[in-house]
Protein backbone atom coordinates (compact mmCIF):
# COMPACT_ATOMS: atom_id res chain seq x y z
CA UNK A 1 0.00 0.00 0.00
CA UNK A 2 1.25 3.27 -1.21
CA UNK A 3 -0.28 6.80 -0.40
CA UNK A 4 -1.79 8.83 -3.24
CA UNK A 5 -2.67 12.31 -3.28
CA UNK A 6 -6.00 12.37 -3.87
CA UNK A 7 -8.37 15.67 -4.84
CA UNK A 8 -7.67 18.90 -2.58
CA UNK A 9 -4.50 17.66 -1.68
CA UNK A 10 -5.85 14.70 0.72
CA UNK A 11 -3.84 11.81 1.16
CA UNK A 12 -5.46 7.98 0.55
CA UNK A 13 -3.83 4.87 1.48
CA UNK A 14 -4.18 2.54 -1.51
CA UNK A 15 -2.97 -0.39 -3.26
CA UNK A 16 -0.29 -0.56 -6.08
CA UNK A 17 0.46 -3.05 -8.51
CA UNK A 18 2.64 -2.74 -11.40
CA UNK A 19 1.03 -5.69 -13.65
CA UNK A 20 3.34 -6.02 -17.18
CA UNK A 21 3.54 -2.31 -18.19
CA UNK A 22 0.32 -0.79 -16.26
CA UNK A 23 0.40 0.63 -12.87
CA UNK A 24 -3.04 -0.77 -11.44
CA UNK A 25 -4.45 1.33 -8.45
CA UNK A 26 -6.87 -0.52 -6.20
CA UNK A 27 -8.88 1.61 -3.01
CA UNK A 28 -8.88 -1.91 -1.13
CA UNK A 29 -7.54 -5.32 -1.29
CA UNK A 30 -10.90 -6.77 -1.43
CA UNK A 31 -11.42 -4.68 -5.30
CA UNK A 32 -12.06 -6.79 -8.24
CA UNK A 33 -11.13 -4.13 -10.69
CA UNK A 34 -8.71 -1.19 -9.92
CA UNK A 35 -9.70 2.62 -9.77
CA UNK A 36 -6.72 3.91 -11.66
CA UNK A 37 -4.73 2.13 -14.85
CA UNK A 38 -1.69 4.33 -15.55
CA UNK A 39 0.68 3.05 -18.79
CA UNK A 40 4.36 3.13 -17.81
CA UNK A 41 5.49 2.60 -21.68
CA UNK A 42 6.75 6.15 -21.87
CA UNK A 43 5.89 8.08 -18.83
CA UNK A 44 8.06 10.09 -16.96
CA UNK A 45 9.00 10.16 -13.01
CA UNK A 46 9.66 13.31 -11.31
CA UNK A 47 11.48 12.98 -7.32
CA UNK A 48 10.06 15.59 -5.23
CA UNK A 49 10.90 16.61 -1.61
CA UNK A 50 8.74 18.22 0.81
CA UNK A 51 9.81 19.53 4.01
CA UNK A 52 7.72 19.42 6.93
CA UNK A 53 5.01 17.77 5.19
CA UNK A 54 2.90 14.85 5.68
CA UNK A 55 4.00 13.20 2.69
CA UNK A 56 8.12 14.28 2.87
CA UNK A 57 8.87 12.47 -0.13
CA UNK A 58 7.06 11.79 -3.82
CA UNK A 59 6.89 10.66 -7.14
CA UNK A 60 5.08 12.68 -9.87
CA UNK A 61 4.52 9.92 -12.57
CA UNK A 62 3.09 11.74 -15.64
CA UNK A 63 1.85 9.17 -18.23
CA UNK A 64 1.61 9.72 -22.21
CA UNK A 65 -2.18 11.15 -22.44
CA UNK A 66 -1.36 13.36 -19.99
CA UNK A 67 -2.35 11.94 -16.65
CA UNK A 68 -0.49 12.71 -13.66
CA UNK A 69 -0.15 10.81 -10.40
CA UNK A 70 1.49 11.82 -7.36
CA UNK A 71 2.32 9.12 -4.99
CA UNK A 72 4.00 9.59 -1.32
CA UNK A 73 6.27 7.87 0.60
CA UNK A 74 7.59 8.53 4.26
CA UNK A 75 11.56 7.88 3.24
CA UNK A 76 13.73 8.82 0.35
CA UNK A 77 15.04 4.97 -0.05
CA UNK A 78 11.63 4.25 -0.46
CA UNK A 79 10.70 6.35 -3.34
CA UNK A 80 13.88 5.58 -4.89
CA UNK A 81 13.19 2.45 -5.15
CA UNK A 82 9.47 2.92 -6.78
CA UNK A 83 11.27 5.29 -9.29
CA UNK A 84 13.42 2.28 -10.18
CA UNK A 85 10.73 0.15 -11.02
CA UNK A 86 8.69 2.49 -12.77
CA UNK A 87 11.88 3.70 -14.68
CA UNK A 88 12.32 0.11 -16.24
CA UNK A 89 8.69 0.03 -17.67
CA UNK A 90 9.09 3.70 -19.19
Amino acid sequence: FLWRKRWLGQWAKQLFIVREHVLLCFRCAADPRPALELDLRGCGVAYKAKRGKRMPHALKVTGTAGDVLVIGFQSRQQAEDWRKVWRCYS
